[in-house]
């Protein structure tokens, strides 16, 4: 009987024994195991590529800069004159409801006439600008009640589609950029007998918007309206991808 009880007791403590044993060695074989895939991950490749992405959106709205300007033999009578043609023109354009109406620039300047290389002032040329936002169906007639109202200067004039039409087209132009960017790296790791592994980093680069705009023209005197045509707004993306293989 007392064999059997010393041999029980010898196994027991045996088994408490080796049980220490067996977790200093799992932290050894874990650390290995560490060591070999950061290996691993530092001989990975990495391949970058650029891809990029385009959508269009129809111009709604036109941006319009327009003004008066005056000329006489006096700055007072200069800014008289425009004073009156600058009320006429605000008023009208507020009666026709466009959209952000501000003042962009005022000029004042002598005139000068030369005459046998002699310089002679001659009075003053001033000038006074406004611009607004309206939609491009009204466009046209709203350049020509302008001019009606005393404008005699028409600058640049821009289109511009919807705020939620260019965000959309900004999602859309990602999603093309990112499909550019992992075709390019599948062609040439394909063309090298290589496959991708994973993406290590992204980078989306900022949108760009490219309006399009008319070259700038007078039109001093226009009895009738002319037509406003909006062409399509560009709207562009990039993205950068570290891909690993």
């Amino acid at each position: 009987m007392r064999s059997l009880n010393h041999f029980v007791s010898t196994i027991c403590v045996s088994i408490a024994i080796g049980v220490p044993a067996m977790v200093a060695i799992a932290p050894s074989v874990k650390a290995q195991e560490l060591t070999s895939q950061h290996q691993v991950a530092q001989n990975d490749r990495v391949l970058t590529v650029t891809g990029r992405g385009e959508r269009s959106v129809k111009a709604t709205k036109v941006r319009i800069q327009l003004g008066v300007s005056a000329e006489a033999k006096t700055a007072i009578a200069v800014q008289t004159e425009i004073g009156r043609r600058a009320n006429r023109l605000v008023s009208q354009l507020q009666r026709l409801n466009v959209e952000s109406l501000e003042t962009t620039s005022m000029m004042l300047n002598p005139k000068y006439v030369y005459t046998n290389n002699q310089q002679e002032q001659t009075g003053f040329i001033g000038q006074t600008n406004y611009a607004f936002s309206v939609g491009l169906d009204r466009a046209a007639a709203v350049i020509d009640a302008a001019i009606a109202a005393g404008a005699n200067q028409i600058g640049q004039i821009s289109f511009t589609a919807a705020e939620s039409e260019i965000y959309g087209a900004r999602q859309l132009a990602m999603q093309d950029a990112v499909k550019d960017a992992q075709a390019q790296a599948n062609t040439v790791l394909a063309a090298l007998g290589m496959q991708a592994k994973s993406i290590k980093t992204i980078n989306i680069g900022e949108s760009a918007i490219a309006l399009p705009t008319p070259q700038a023209d007078q039109f001093a005197k226009m009895a009738n309206a002319v037509p406003i045509i909006g062409g399509d707004q560009k709207v562009s993306a990039t993205v950068t991808l570290q891909i690993t293989y």
